[in-house]
């Protein structure tokens, strides 16, 4: 009692307070968001976006980011496109469900300020888990396997609706994501899927198309022609320049190889595999190789670097910069 006693005479200490003071002051609300760059020197701002345009339209090794979308209001800056490095070429979004609408309006303002492309992820690997799902309840329930037809079937009506995200949304391009072989039933399932692509690149050929996973496992190779970047998936791999013989086969387009890297997360705090910095390096190791041509890399957990220690998107943006810093040859 004693205690909430003086609590009550505080706050009547404090109101008669604000109430003598009222007659000789005026309340003001104090904003302490810190100023942006833009709002800091508009002009110098409008300048530094024009130079990072021009980087983008210049011959130079791109960088290609993923990050989660969501379709709650974002709460975190990782979550937004426009935070993603400016300097970053493509930004590939994930979506489970929906993208929130002040993330799509990104979408438009962060290609016509920094010059970044969007991506949307169409990845076979999402479907796949849908049909071994869909699957294992009819066992459960002591139905039949589906059929070839109900596979292809199922196949074409999701791919269908995750391409469709890309002009709903305003995307610029799709990811297309297959990391599953050609043989039997998966055949079936991969053919399926590709179709829904190029009918789609047939549709919209002004959208770009990147490809990520096993290209040699793609049952229309000469599709992979269409693509303009072909993304090696490294994870643990550390001998990187043996991954684009296994990935890539004999016949799959080898002169567009970009290598996906990862960062650490708050699950993996350790790096897995070659850091992006580290591969950054080792791009101007092979760029003369005669059996493939690094273009770049693609970070595939871009989001989780937001919250580096020293500063935001740190293990990023060393790599950008390695990346288009031609290492000195020493005489």
């Amino acid at each position: 009692m004693k205690i909430f006693k003086n609590i009550s005479i505080m706050a009547s200490a404090a109101v008669m307070l604000l109430c003598g003071c009222s007659e000789w002051t005026q309340p003001e609300n104090l904003n302490f968001r810190p100023l942006t760059p833009e709002e800091k020197d508009p002009a110098g701002y409008a300048e530094y976006l024009a130079a990072i345009r021009e980087y983008k339209a210049s011959e130079h090794n791109v960088m290609i980011l993923t990050m989660e979308g969501t379709s709650e209001y974002p709460s975190s800056q990782n979550q937004h496109i426009m935070a993603m490095p400016d300097s970053a070429d493509y930004v590939c979004v994930k979506i489970e469900d929906k993208l929130h609408e002040v993330i799509a309006a990104e979408i438009p303002a962060v290609l016509e300020k920094k010059g970044t492309k969007t991506l949307v992820s169409v990845d076979h690997a999402v479907i796949n888990a849908a049909w071994t799902a869909l699957e294992d309840e009819r066992v459960d329930k002591g139905e039949a396997p589906g059929t070839q037809e109900e596979l292809a079937a199922f196949f074409t009506e999701q791919a269908e609706k995750l391409v469709a995200r890309c002009n709903e949304y305003g995307f610029g391009g799709l990811m297309v994501s297959f990391q599953g072989t050609k043989a039997g039933a998966a055949g079936i399932a991969q053919a399926a899927f590709m179709d829904v692509i190029k009918k789609f690149h047939q549709e919209n050929p002004e959208k770009e198309l990147i490809f990520r996973g096993g290209a040699r496992n793609i049952i229309d190779q000469e599709f992979l022609n269409e693509f303009k970047y072909i993304i090696v998936i490294a994870g643990e791999e550390r001998k990187l320049s043996l991954l684009p013989g296994r990935s890539l086969g004999s016949t799959a387009p080898k002169d567009r190889v970009i290598m996906e890297l990862t960062v650490p997360s708050a699950d993996e705090p350790e790096q897995v595999g070659m850091s992006p910095v580290e591969a950054a390096a080792w791009l101007w190791t092979e760029i003369e190789n005669p059996s493939f041509t690094p273009r770049g890399l693609c970070v595939e957990n871009a989001h989780d670097d937001y919250f580096c220690k020293d500063m935001a998107f740190k293990n990023i943006r060393a790599a950008i910069t390695v990346l288009n810093t031609k290492p000195t040859v020493e005489e």
